[in-house]
């Protein structure tokens, strides 16, 4: 005698061996997927250190400095102090990266 399965027996199993099947797919792909691509962290953080210590950076710095000019142009009482601070503010806005790359090597 030639004894079928239940119905319900082999949808069960079958659900069973696609589970497990999925399981396996996923522990084989997804260090793939984590090694091609990068953090979104990095990527945003980079955005910002870029715009930070780029375009932004000049344009803030060359605004100070025509403050602090007009300051010193028109015999403003502290002036040079301004000034001097203007100026370590820009170096260290504008080479930030630069200062990083010192420290900490990359």
């Amino acid at each position: 005698m030639n004894v079928l399965p239940n119905p319900i027996t082999r949808r069960q199993s079958l659900r069973r061996i696609r589970s497990q099947l999925s399981i396996i797919a996923l522990l084989l792909v997804f260090p793939a997927i984590a090694s091609a691509s990068s953090s979104p962290f990095d990527t945003g953080l980079t955005s910002l250190q870029t715009l930070f210590t780029g375009t932004v950076a000049k344009v803030v710095s060359l605004i100070a400095i025509v403050v602090g000019g007009y300051q010193f142009a028109h015999g403003e009482p502290g002036a040079k102090k301004t000034q001097a601070g203007v100026a370590a503010g820009t170096g260290i806005a504008v080479m930030a990266t630069n200062v990083l790359t010192w420290l900490w090597g990359s």
